[in-house]
């Protein structure tokens, strides 16, 4: 009897004690096929780490049981370090991406400014280097360094050279009270003294470059952008060869005494002497006397560059590269502003063709052929 409850009650225990290591085993199988692998579930979105945001990996971490811990200390602690590393390159991803997009966009958009330099702004507020020109933001020209990405023009504080050697004098256009300054040059070998201009001329009535009519009664000029800003901030007027030389306008498109509506002229010439649109007792710059500045053709345009466009300067000249506009561009549009600078001279050279001097930043070619229907700056210099 005793052998026999003793044989029952082992039975007993040992079918308890299955009963009890089943169950522990069924919760621990559930319980480690409930929490998916934060990292395996990352991974399994597909494409690699350019194809997630930051934000993405972050919602998967997060909901792929971040109330559950694993029961293995060394996995967790592999899936935080490789969760964090995912993270941070996609975060990075992101960022070169947005930029690169912000460029793209910025040089799209339409604007509403046309004719001036004004500055985009990127997506975050920033300037970034575009201007609005014919309807659309578009980079600004490499050359243009000069422009200030605070201010949606040149920055004309350095136009001329304050050194204590040059020495600046004051003269007023008396038609219009326009004051100028002016610098004197000794030239001994050519027995000469010159007194120039040291700013561009802005004097006459502004016109448009959409303008259909023009009158020969007055002396008409253009700014650069159809912007009187640039006639009143040191680049003055843009005016055709025949404005610049007091000639009617007819002589933009014959040669001078070939009609009657364009007769012959006096001073005209490589070394001509032609008033022009300058003040009584003054003339237009001719090559000659722009061939006795500090400087030689073809190289050397720093001497008489202003500071504005990184140049020397050495005389006070203040040369600006204030570009132009000419019948061949597309809808007589300006443009060059930055990177080149026309002077008109008093050589002719045939009847559609006449002379100027061309500047860069680097170089300077004292005969130019340019088209007489353009419009290009103009230096006075005194009668002698």
């Amino acid at each position: 009897m005793n052998y026999v409850l003793r044989r029952a009650t082992k039975q007993s225990i040992f079918l308890a004690l299955s009963l009890v290591f089943a169950v522990f085993t069924a919760c621990d199988s559930s319980s480690s096929g409930a929490d998916p692998d934060p990292v395996a579930e990352v991974s399994s979105s597909g494409g690699g780490d350019e194809n997630l945001s930051s934000s993405s990996v972050t919602d998967k971490v997060m909901s792929s049981g971040g109330s559950s811990v694993s029961s293995s200390s060394t996995n967790s602690s592999s899936s935080a370090k490789s969760s964090s590393s995912t993270d941070s390159k996609s975060s990075s991803s992101v960022t070169s991406s947005s930029s690169g997009t912000s460029a793209e966009s910025s040089a799209q958009r339409t604007c509403k400014q046309e004719g001036r330099e004004s500055v985009a702004l990127d997506e975050n507020g920033q300037p970034a280097d575009y201007i609005c020109q014919g309807g659309f933001w578009v980079p600004l020209p490499k050359s243009s360094s000069s422009v200030k990405s605070s201010s949606s023009y040149f920055d004309m504080s350095k136009q001329y050279n304050d050194k204590e050697w040059i020495k600046y004098e004051r003269f007023v256009d008396p038609r219009d009270n326009q004051e100028y300054r002016t610098i004197t040059v000794e030239k001994e070998a050519y027995n000469r003294t010159l007194v120039i201009l040291a700013g561009n001329l802005n004097y006459g009535k502004m016109v448009t470059a959409e303008t259909a009519t023009y009158s020969d009664e007055t002396v008409e000029k253009f700014c650069y952008n159809d912007d009187p800003w640039y006639c009143e901030n040191g680049f003055g007027g843009l005016y055709t060869w025949s404005e610049a030389m007091g000639l009617p306008r007819a002589c933009d498109t014959v040669a001078l005494g070939s009609t009657s509506e364009c007769p012959e002229a006096t001073g005209i010439g490589e070394d001509g002497r032609r008033q022009g649109i300058c003040p009584d007792g003054w003339h237009v710059m001719n090559e000659s006397e722009w061939r006795m500045m500090p400087t030689s053709e073809g190289f050397g345009a720093k001497p008489m560059l202003s500071q504005v466009f990184d140049g020397r300067d050495d005389i006070g000249l203040a040369v600006l590269l204030g570009g132009m506009s000419d019948p061949d561009l597309i809808e007589k549009k300006y443009g060059l502003i930055g990177q080149f600078g026309f002077y008109w001279v008093t050589e002719e050279m045939d009847s559609l063709r006449v002379g100027a001097v061309s500047f860069t930043e680097t170089n300077v070619k004292f005969s130019a052929s340019m088209n007489k229907p353009s419009v290009l700056s103009v230096r006075c210099v005194k009668d002698y």
